[in-house]
């Protein structure tokens, strides 16, 4: 079984408003809505053991490649979104966080 990096990001949507409203974003002119990545994070979990070592970035143990796991993201993936899926060399591997490293060599 390999251990695979799949970091992922989902643009934040842009709804326009009246320039009275502020949503905080320093701007007078648009609203932000973050996306649910209930579903691309759920797909992840599926694929097999895991591990959520960053913000959207997780570890997974998966007999499938890395291209595998892309086609089954991908329908989650919007224009504007960004994934990365790589396969990690367990035997060229660091972290400054133990748990990281020991999870990826058990």
């Amino acid at each position: 079984m390999n251990v695979y990096a799949i970091l992922f990001y989902l643009r934040e949507e842009h709804n326009h408003h009246e320039h009275s409203e502020d949503c905080g974003c320093g701007h007078n002119h648009e609203s932000h809505n973050h996306r649910d990545n209930y579903d691309i994070v759920a797909t992840i979990k599926s694929l097999g053991p895991w591990a959520n070592f960053m913000p959207d970035s997780y570890l997974v143990k998966s007999e499938f490649t890395a291209k595998e796991i892309t086609e089954k993201l991908q329908k989650f993936i919007q224009t504007g979104d960004l994934l990365f899926v790589s396969k990690i060399d367990k035997d060229d591997v660091s972290s400054l966080t133990p748990e990281v490293e020991n999870w990826i060599l058990s």
